[in-house]
């Protein structure tokens, strides 16, 4: 066998391999299973001084898509939070209100809800989702406010 046939031999059998493997992730891919974001957990996380405990994100509420976790108070006193989201894909922000009564002080060790409301801005129902959120506490008593920033990555229900 001449050594050019070899080579032209070897090519077109790697070829056809290589071919078939591109056809083979182009399928998956094709399919959902090489899709990324719907391997990935959810999360919540925070910094110490909050500890997040469930998150929750509604798609569409009457037009509205909306945000909801539950944090614990781990600043170690009792302190007044104040809650800002944004969602990353659209840049859109918005202000969150902090259980029934919000601007109220929260005890150490206490669970705040945390509902946030994209007004206008309705989720992709099972799309991930992910907001990052901004936090300021002062503490009863303290005169500066210290911010907290955290991350939520959920799928829209």
């Amino acid at each position: 066998m001449k050594r050019g046939q070899a080579a032209l031999e070897f090519l077109t059998t790697y070829g056809w391999a290589f071919l078939v493997i591109l056809i083979m992730i182009g399928a998956l891919a094709y399919f959902g299973v090489l899709n990324p974001p719907s391997l990935l957990p959810s999360r919540c996380v925070f910094s110490p001084e909050l500890a997040c405990l469930e998150q929750e994100i509604i798609g569409d509420s009457g037009g509205d898509g909306i945000l909801r976790f539950r944090v614990r108070n781990n600043v170690g006193s009792m302190a007044s939070f104040e809650f800002n989201a944004t969602e990353i894909a659209t840049d859109t922000e918005t202000t969150c209100v902090v259980g029934p009564n919000n601007g109220v002080n929260i005890r150490s060790g206490r669970i705040m809800n945390v509902n946030c409301t994209f007004t206008g801005n309705v989720f992709p129902i099972g799309d991930k989702i992910k907001f990052e959120v901004e936090t300021n506490y002062t503490k009863v008593g303290g005169a500066y406010s210290t911010p907290v920033k955290g991350e939520i990555y959920a799928e829209a229900k």
